[in-house]
């Protein structure tokens, strides 16, 4: 358990024990601009989708706002960030390279996701020097056949491939391991076949971690890419396979066999099948811990997590889209202990879902899961007696050891 989720725990028992405690995490979407035209985006589920570039510029914020929201953020004790790769943030540099800088400068975690076409070398170099933490790129296959056809641009697999080239180049040459470097794809029709070879180019690019999500459904183009019931038994096998080649390699990844639990499996039968449902998986599993306090809650991110909208509107998730405050007329304190937020925290701990929660990730339903299962250790942990030896020579013994 890292810092991060640690603290996650923390602030939710916080919650729990009748205090109240600031968000671990805030996700910003600085913009609604893209490159690219991918099938399986959310973007495409926007009725603007054909002119939402230009859209985009009538509701942004100003960067000297963005600026401000982190600012204000470190004074509430915000952890990490999570610049999201919705759009792409790289297509407004000059708002999302500053916003980069400032959160590294308040010493807080940062997490960008981006497409990789659209970085300048000394973008990348200025990435490694501010000591950003973890950069997560978007590559849906192996190759430039599959990825190009899926994100809708020629030429998009070898310009991506290229910035992480470069990436690590300097890396090397300054002698430091961040940011750290994640590979994330959507798994669809067109790629699942090809997992072992994803594995292959992750180790290429030296990668530290393999991500694959399964497909939400926003568009008819992106429903005709969603695996469905007739094809898991096929990728079990190609899950497997994959999974023993990355450790082979000592790359860590979310595939895991479907006859074990792993906490980030995001490829169980239940989580494919489910996308774009997972309104029933959230409910399901809420309902086998009812009764157990904080283990029956539906949701955990009203309590440690809030997400930014370009036009100003806040959410508790990057999927909720019925965020009711704007950060331009409020501020951040004020809209996390406002009634927007309360509202959410009251439907979660009931074991309640919103419709948009069928479009949850599978991600984080196996956050929650992880969340549920180390609560429980977390608990054992805080109740545990310093000097559990009942013996005085037991006690000494223990003492010396945490003196040295």
């Amino acid at each position: 358990m890292d810092a991060i989720d640690r603290e996650k725990i923390h602030r939710i028992k916080v919650w729990q024990e009748g205090g109240r405690a600031g968000p671990v995490k805030i996700d910003i979407e600085i913009h609604r601009r893209c490159n690219l035209f991918c099938y399986s985006c959310s973007r495409r589920d926007d009725p603007k989708f054909s002119w939402l570039n230009e859209f985009s510029k009538q509701i942004e914020m100003p960067k000297e706002k963005w600026l401000s929201i982190v600012d204000e953020a470190a004074t509430l004790d915000v952890r990490e960030w999570h610049i999201a790769g919705g759009a792409e943030p790289m297509y407004l540099a000059d708002t999302t390279y500053p916003v980069m800088q400032r959160i590294k400068a308040h010493g807080m975690r940062g997490i960008l996701t981006t497409n990789g076409t659209m970085w300048t070398e000394k973008q990348i170099r200025g990435l490694v020097e501010m000591g950003w933490d973890r950069i997560h790129f978007s590559i849906d296959g192996p190759n430039a056949r599959i990825h190009d056809h899926l994100r809708g641009l020629k030429g998009a697999f070898d310009k991506t491939c290229s910035s992480i080239r470069f990436l690590n180049r300097c890396k090397g040459e300054l002698g430091v391991e961040k940011p750290m470097l994640n590979m994330n794809s959507v798994l669809s029709i067109p790629n699942y076949r090809h997992l072992e070879e994803f594995v292959e180019l992750g180790r290429e690019l030296q990668v530290g971690y393999l991500f694959i999500e399964p497909l939400i459904v926003y568009s008819d183009t992106g429903g005709r890419l969603k695996l469905r019931e007739k094809h898991l038994p096929e990728l079990r096998q190609f899950v497997r396979k994959a999974q023993q080649l990355a450790q082979d390699y000592g790359i860590q990844s979310n595939f895991a066999a479907f006859d074990t639990y792993a906490d980030d499996s995001n490829l169980q039968d239940d989580l494919v099948e489910y996308s774009s449902r997972m309104d029933v998986i959230v409910r399901r599993d809420a309902e086998e811990h009812k009764g157990k306090g904080g283990m029956g809650w539906a949701c955990y991110d009203p309590w440690f997590h809030m997400s930014v909208k370009a036009d100003g509107y806040v959410a508790h998730c990057d999927v909720a889209n019925d965020s009711g405050d704007n950060i331009r007329e409020k501020s951040l304190e004020q809209v996390w202990y406002g009634p927007y937020f309360e509202e959410h925290r009251n439907l979660f701990l009931r074991g309640g879902t919103k419709p948009y929660c069928a479009q949850c990730n599978a991600s984080h339903t196996t956050q929650r899961r992880w969340l549920r299962k180390h609560m429980q250790e977390y608990e054992a942990e805080q109740s545990r007696p310093i000097f559990p030896e009942k013996s005085l020579a037991g006690r000494l013994a223990r003492f010396v050891q945490v003196v040295r």
